[in-house]
């Protein structure tokens, strides 16, 4: 048995104890955050603002594996619990003018073959962009975040509130064996982390009503626009972002310019051009964490503390969380063995 604090409540933080607790049920596991699944609306954390769909966003060897690893868990929970949230959806994935098929590299198709039901539409021979469509998951953060909670009290891990923490050191009076640093954004401030290539920006996300029952991605040059039907009568329409230092844009400006690409994209599921023909649901501005060097997850000695790192998945939280999960968990069994 390991004494095990989780430090962050967004996905990566869940997960993780998910797995851990799965793996080994005689674990003791505390998650410390400022921030709990349940709370009211914060701009503090990312997890209860994001889109929520996988795509696949590619990466290293090591996250592409995540993502795929993530994938098959989340379409798992689907069948399993689907009140949950999460469900099965069909993507439908348009890559950028110049980008085959048969281009597998970590920015083209690196996925071909390697998720359910891959089908290539377009082979992008023609200097069009390829387009595939597979098998993918889209959930619900605000039913998810606290189903997950539940599920895991149930397993007995605990969940405590903390005021402010400014390094990973005040976390030591707790006692574990080891800690996980799943703070996200929060590591660029640690002052026993301070990860320079952690930095912020701000997205939006518009939930509408709507019977759209498929998923549609449309990627470009710096943005993406896209469509995940949640199958509860609403869809996530994105999307936009910018840096946290400007000012937030106004809503209405917001659904003008999501709407205008989803109809422009998806005519026959979205019929107007004109964002006041839409009935919304939530308008969805959050934060991400962005690490410019990737995902980290690695062990670390930080004053006499065993901590593994667990943040910098940018906007894919839920496209790695099971999997990135999976690789923090046998990081910090690594860890116990050698305590």
């Amino acid at each position: 048995m390991g004494k095990i604090t989780i430090f962050g409540a967004g996905i990566t933080g869940l997960s993780t104890a998910f797995i851990l607790s799965q793996n080994n049920p005689s674990h003791a596991i505390t998650i410390v955050a400022r921030d709990l699944p349940g709370d009211d609306p914060s701009q503090n954390w990312a997890s209860p603002w994001a889109c929520a769909g996988w795509v696949a966003l590619g990466g290293t060897p090591l996250e592409q594996e995540m993502q795929l690893t993530a994938l098959t868990f989340l379409r798992r929970l689907a069948l399993d619990h689907p009140e949950s949230s999460v469900r099965c959806v069909e993507l439908t994935d348009i890559f950028p003018d110049g980008v085959k098929a048969n281009d597998t590299s970590p920015g083209g198709v690196w996925f071909s073959g390697r998720v359910p039901d891959f089908e290539v539409i377009h082979d992008g021979s023609d200097g069009e962009g390829a387009k595939v469509k597979y098998g993918s998951a889209v959930l619900t953060p605000g039913v998810f975040l606290p189903w997950l909670k539940a599920r895991l009290e149930e397993r007995g891990v605990k969940f405590v509130r903390v005021a402010e923490v400014k390094a990973l050191g005040e976390l030591t009076c707790l006692g574990h064996d080891v800690l996980v640093n799943a703070s996200g954004l929060a590591s660029l401030t640690l002052l026993d982390v301070w990860d320079e290539s952690v930095v912020m920006d701000r997205t939006y996300v518009c939930v509408v009503k709507s019977e759209y029952p498929f998923a549609h991605v449309k990627r470009g040059a710096g943005i993406y626009t896209y469509a995940f039907g949640r199958g509860d009568g609403t869809a996530a329409l994105g999307g936009v972002s910018d840096s946290p230092v400007e000012e937030v844009k106004p809503t209405w400006t917001v659904r003008t310019d999501i709407m205008s690409r989803m109809h422009a994209t998806l005519p026959s599921h979205f019929p107007s051009s004109e964002a006041s023909y839409y009935k919304y649901v939530e308008d969805l501005v959050g934060i991400r964490p962005m690490r410019l060097a990737g995902v980290r997850t690695e062990k670390q000695d930080i004053n006499g503390q065993k901590v593994v790192h667990a943040y910098g998945t940018t906007i894919g939280g839920y496209i790695h969380s099971f999997g990135l999960a999976q690789v923090v968990a046998r990081l910090v069994e690594e860890s116990l063995s050698m305590v």
